[in-house]
């Protein structure tokens, strides 16, 4: 199993020495000071969950190493992909822990990069741990697999399978598995970009280095990772199958290149390989046979002007834009809440609060108030009933219609007045903020209480107040 806790060890370990290699380099200041400082730790969260129940050395390993790479993100390597001078700190953060849809393209084009391990070391080691934070949290993320997909991840995948890292072909060829799963079956009448989905599938399976590496891994005596040569007969049967041009049609071309050295990778296996699971052995025995028959293919399901269109709309900057603030706003958003569930108060304020600014350009009114209401809550956990009666205030302005935002501000309006020098004033407002929710809500039992409460703090207060200004005149 790939998800064993054989591979948290090979993960954790791999973490745990990209850590080392940091060890002597300080921590900048402006880590300390970065916008992503206090979300990063519901991310981090997000990470170790998977590692519960592994060796406490593993996991210290795996935390070590990504704490590591939020301190120094590898601005200059990761300006290098994008043919650029060295990103800003907080830039290279957002892009390895919270990218958006599109930076989704530094992933397909670093693990395209030539890093050779003499000349290059820490291209590579940058690649590696983008491979290691995408198998473990983006790869979750529905919108970033699709986007990534179109920036042509898929061949990036393919080339990371030629990596001479173990660890590294595991996810590379999991995740392949995992992402043209649902490809497989072409469909009748498809969208421009469900199109350029498919044109990728295509690019990739006819790409020479997806025989070309596949066949070397099958080439291995033994299992160089779980399952490695049934993962590869079952992808060059789902390749074969999904190249194989459908009838009434008219072939575009030959065999893929290369794809001789699956054949012979393939005989090999089956000669003198590792002992395979009679159904993998016959799946492997179908391939060879039809390989032996020189394939053809069937032709790319977009091409041309349509291809041409198909990518001005997908690529254009201003819908990208668009594309990216609404991803930003729901990912922080449900990030926030994860955090929240899980007793993270200032994690969650800060997801809250990025979302809205993340979020601005496509974030709706009703969404807005709904995330700046779960801000005020958070808030009020962490003891702050001040901003979090600002925070709720902003969320009545969005929505005036949001109870539990009125509910919110009067809570942090009453529980503000305590410790205020015009506690009379702070709960009169809270009566009226109480009255807003009760108009929304007349049911809420919670409500009427708080709605209670407030008006007997004022009349507490008034009380009070009345000798106190009497003894004035």
């Amino acid at each position: 199993d790939l998800n064993s806790n054989s591979q948290h060890l090979r993960f954790g370990a791999m973490a745990s020495g990209y850590a080392q290699e940091e060890a002597a380099r300080a921590p900048a200041a402006a880590a300390e000071a970065s916008r992503w400082r206090q979300v990063f730790e519901a991310v981090m969260r997000r990470i170790l969950h998977d590692y519960q129940g592994t060796d406490a050395e593993v996991r210290n390993g795996m935390e070590k190493g990504m704490r590591s790479l939020f301190e120094k993100p590898y601005e200059a390597e990761l300006g290098k992909v994008l043919n650029s001078d060295p990103l800003p700190l907080e830039d290279a953060q957002r892009i390895i822990f919270f990218p958006r849809l599109s930076d989704t393209k530094v992933y397909a084009k670093a693990f395209s990069m030539k890093t050779p391990e003499k000349t290059a070391r820490r291209e590579q080691v940058m690649k590696f741990k983008l491979m290691s934070v995408f198998y473990t949290l983006h790869r979750l993320d529905g919108g970033l697999v699709d986007r990534f997909m179109h920036f042509g991840g898929l061949q990036s995948l393919v080339d990371l399978l030629g990596e001479e890292h173990r660890v590294i072909q595991s996810q590379a060829i999991e995740l392949l598995t995992e992402f043209l799963s649902p490809q497989m079956q072409l469909q009748a009448t498809m969208s421009s970009r469900q199109a350029h989905i498919q044109h990728q599938v295509y690019l990739c399976l006819k790409s020479g280095a997806f025989w070309r590496n596949l066949g070397a891994i099958l080439e291995e005596s033994g299992e160089v990772f779980p399952r490695s040569h049934a993962s590869c007969i079952r992808l060059l049967g789902a390749a074969i199958g999904w190249l194989r041009p459908e009838p009434g049609t008219v072939p575009e071309a030959g065999a893929p290149p290369d794809m001789g050295v699956a054949l012979d990778a393939l005989k090999r296996c089956l000669e003198q390989g590792p002992g395979l699971a009679p159904d993998v052995r016959g799946a492997a025995e179908e391939i060879l046979e039809e390989l032996q028959e020189a394939p053809t293919l069937r032709a790319d399901p977009l091409r041309g002007q349509e291809l041409k269109e198909a990518e001005e709309a997908l690529f254009d900057a201003e819908a990208q834009t668009e594309e990216d603030s609404a991803h930003a706003w729901q990912a922080l958003r449900k990030l926030g809440n994860e955090a929240f569930g899980a007793g993270l108060v200032w994690p969650a304020e800060a997801a809250y609060r990025l979302a809205l600014e993340d979020g601005a350009a496509a974030l709706p009114e009703a969404e807005a108030s709904l995330i700046s209401s779960n801000r005020a809550l958070s808030l009020l956990k962490a003891g702050h009933p001040a901003e979090a009666a600002e925070a709720a205030a902003e969320a009545l302005a969005r929505d005036p219609r949001n109870v539990k935002a009125a509910y919110r501000r009067a809570q942090a309006l009453l529980e503000q007045s305590t410790s205020s020098s015009s506690p009379l004033s702070l709960a009169r407002e809270a009566v009226v903020a109480a009255e807003a929710a009760a108009k929304l809500d007349s049911k809420d039992a919670k409500i009427i209480e708080m709605l209670d409460k407030a008006k007997k703090r004022a009349e507490e207060l008034a009380v009070t107040a009345a000798p106190q200004e009497a003894e004035g005149l």
